[in-house]
């Protein structure tokens, strides 16, 4: 059991730092010519094949039951596709660190949702670890770069739509679609409501270059294949609290890389900011592990 906890802990975290690259990736994929919600499409579309050989010599089928399908599809909307859409709709009125600050309200509103809706007792060290986050990243907000509420609406929408996915996501509980076949269905059903999406409104503008295209598949590869499916075998494992909570260290990642690749400052508020995420995580997992470890003494 405790190995179990301490891989869905590793899982979470690794995802964190690949969602916290993805920045990165998607600025040289945009030079292309290439636009965030094709970008959503293709990070679904492209990743496929690999999910669909990972999930067979997993499973060794593709079968489920139908009646799972109308709840994955709702994982989906909310997770893969309206998530996505909204942030990178944010980023065009408003600096992407600020649209990141306001997105990572949605570790409070998982708890804030499990409390209200699920009834769940959250234990007082998870309450500690979400304030200690919503601080942290608060922190990160800098006074001085454009505000627009235009912006900030698309973005808390994006907290609320991820919120909403993660917490349907930690309580899915039928059998036959699961693991890596749970995540290619997850992946399957958002490229078609992506590809519908950019057809509708005009938006699919795919890579004009095999160097572009090459990019888009690493991307998927990296987000899609890797990230998303680690943050969801997370979920799965850990709850979504705690995957939210361990999902804080994005931001940080992105930080890093703005540090180490384009001489962005790093401030005082950001460092303590930073610490304060970093604990978060270290509080909720040392927590976690010691309860594994008394349950499984007493067992």
């Amino acid at each position: 059991m405790q190995n179990k906890m301490v891989k869905g802990y590793i899982l979470a975290i690794i995802s964190a730092v690949i969602f916290g690259l993805m920045p990165l990736m998607a600025k040289y994929i945009y030079s292309d010519g290439v636009n965030s919600l094709t970008l959503v499409f293709l990070r679904n579309f492209l990743a496929l094949p690999s999910l669909a050989v990972l999930a067979f010599a997993k499973h060794r089928t593709f079968k489920i039951s139908l009646k799972e399908l109308p709840k994955i599809s709702l994982i989906s909307f909310f997770g893969c596709c309206i998530t996505p859409v909204l942030l990178f709709s944010s980023y065009n009125y408003m600096a992407t660190g600020i649209a990141t600050v306001f997105h990572f309200v949605y570790p409070s509103l998982v708890v804030l949702i499990g409390i209200v809706f699920l009834k769940k007792k959250v234990p007082f060290s998870t309450t500690i670890s979400v304030i200690m986050c919503f601080i942290g990243i608060c922190l990160f907000y800098n006074p001085s770069a454009p505000f627009s509420l235009q912006g900030c609406a698309y973005a808390l929408s994006s907290a609320v739509a991820f919120a909403i996915y993660v917490t349907m996501l930690s309580s899915y509980k039928l059998n036959t679609a699961t693991g890596l076949l749970l995540s290619f269905y997850i992946s399957l059903i958002s490229s078609i409501i992506t590809f519908l999406l950019c057809i509708a409104t005009n938006s699919l503008k795919l890579p004009s270059t095999l160097n572009g295209w090459v990019l888009c598949a690493i991307f998927a590869f990296m987000v899609t294949t890797l990230a998303v499916v680690f943050f969801q075998q997370g979920a799965l494992i850990i709850g979504g609290e705690k995957t939210s909570i361990l999902s804080t260290l994005e931001p940080i990642t992105g930080i890093i890389v703005g540090f180490v690749a384009f001489n962005e400052p790093v401030t005082i508020s950001i460092a303590i900011g930073s610490l304060l995420v970093v604990g978060a995580s270290i509080l909720t997992a040392i927590s976690d592990i010691k309860k594994s470890s008394k349950k499984a003494k007493a067992e």
